[in-house]
């Protein structure tokens, strides 16, 4: 787990702890795919635990892939189109677990069918930190997750300000701290063009 100015996130390797954890679920648990799918939209999409939970079946366009996530706390509404993984995961996911639920059903359910609420995903990440042997992670890091390895991969702030669906700049400009990998690259940059 690395931190920058108090925003705490995963490494790329301990996410895919993770993940991999979560799969590995599948010989022990019915539920895995759920699991698995509920923190790969969490990341990719960037979720606070109450839009996670806020999801419903018609809030996916399975045509499309896209996810239309109604975002809190002041930030935009996001129509997020989903990669090749995660629209497998989610469309194998509805396949499975939704073949009799209506389309204004929760998208992430408890074995009781009622939505997934705040205590039943932080036993989800409890479960699964200890797991994967991830010291400190709770579920808000996933959203801190994906800014930071997006800005290792040289996303400008500007985009990632629209990506995360910031309304200010500056809620986004948190993020703009180098991480070790960043500040590699940086370096890397600045002595080949010194090079030249």
């Amino acid at each position: 787990m690395k931190s920058q100015r108090n925003i705490k996130y995963l490494t790329k390797r301990e996410l895919r702890k993770m993940f991999k954890t979560i799969e590995k679920d599948k010989e022990r648990s019915k539920l895995w795919l759920r699991d698995i799918t509920l923190f790969q939209i969490a990341y990719y999409c960037w979720l606070r635990i109450s839009e996670l939970s806020l999801l419903k079946l018609e809030h996916y366009n399975k045509q499309t892939g896209v996810l239309y996530v109604s975002r809190l706390k002041g930030s935009n509404n996001s129509a997020i189109t989903l990669d090749k993984k995660r629209r497998y995961y989610l469309d194998k996911y509805i396949r499975e677990y939704h073949k009799k639920s209506h389309t204004n059903s929760f998208l992430f359910q408890t074995r009781t069918w009622e939505c997934m609420k705040k205590p039943a995903i932080e036993f989800l990440v409890e479960k699964y930190r200890t797991k994967a042997h991830i010291p400190h992670f709770h579920f808000h890091m996933l959203k801190h997750s994906i800014a930071v390895h997006l800005l290792e991969l040289w996303v400008s702030i500007f985009e990632l300000k629209n990506y995360l669906g910031h309304k200010s700049i500056n809620s986004t400009m948190v993020y703009s701290s180098f991480s070790p990998s960043m500040n590699q690259k940086v370096f890397e940059t600045i002595e080949k063009w010194l090079d030249t």
